[in-house]
């Protein structure tokens, strides 16, 4: 009998976007009282992987790590807010990360390495899966805000969990660092991103609700 794992891949932004997120997150708890995000750390799924063998996971990952180490850092922008839409008048509120050609080239090399099939809408969960009347509320205090938050990403962070396990949490397993410090030296978008990061040290804390 094998014990089965599954896998999230997921990317990290600073501190100062998580403790932003956060704000918004007790925000809408104020509102809508508590929902099932309520307390996860922001972050950007990438891929998730359900009922894996560790043994065949474990040999993939030497493989995967040189791959990831090859790719430079990315700057990623949170840009505003949008929704998606689930079944039975489920929504999820969410940070709209900005896709340029050089962040969808980007994903396009990490789809690769991890042979990911399926689109990735990058994103950063706010309230995820709330009731449609929750959503009427929660909206238009989201739907005007200018959010705008420059970040790089440097890693990719893989968590583990036992699928069968009771109550199964989720632990830190691995991280892959972005090494190709060169590719990114050359692009304009370094230099986009320090004049982003002298406007945004100038700009105030946005009031929420």
């Amino acid at each position: 009998m094998y014990m089965y794992e599954d896998y999230l891949f997921l990317l990290s932004p600073p501190e100062a976007i998580k403790q932003e997120i956060a704000r918004y997150k007790k925000a809408s708890a104020k509102l809508i009282g508590n929902y099932k995000s309520i307390n996860s750390p922001a972050h950007i799924s990438v891929h998730h992987l359900e009922r894996q063998k560790p043994f065949m996971a474990e040999t993939n990952l030497n493989r995967i790590e040189k791959s990831l180490n090859e790719l430079p850092p990315v700057l990623l922008h949170v840009d505003g807010f949008k929704f998606f839409q689930h079944l039975h008048n489920r929504m999820t509120i969410y940070a709209h990360i900005r896709i340029t050609p050089a962040v969808d080239e980007w994903f396009t090399q990490i789809k690769r390495v991890l042979k990911i099939r399926k689109t990735i809408v990058p994103h950063i969960t706010v309230t995820r899966d709330v009731a449609g009347p929750d959503f009427e509320r929660l909206w238009p205090n989201f739907r005007h805000k200018k959010l705008v938050e420059p970040f790089w990403v440097n890693e990719l962070i893989m968590l583990k969990r036992e699928t069968f396990a009771y109550e199964p949490q989720w632990q830190h397993f691995k991280i892959f660092e972005f090494k190709n410090k060169k590719a990114m030296a050359n692009t304009a978008e370094a230099i986009l991103h320090k004049q982003a990061a002298a406007d945004n040290y100038i700009q105030d804390q946005i009031n929420l609700f």
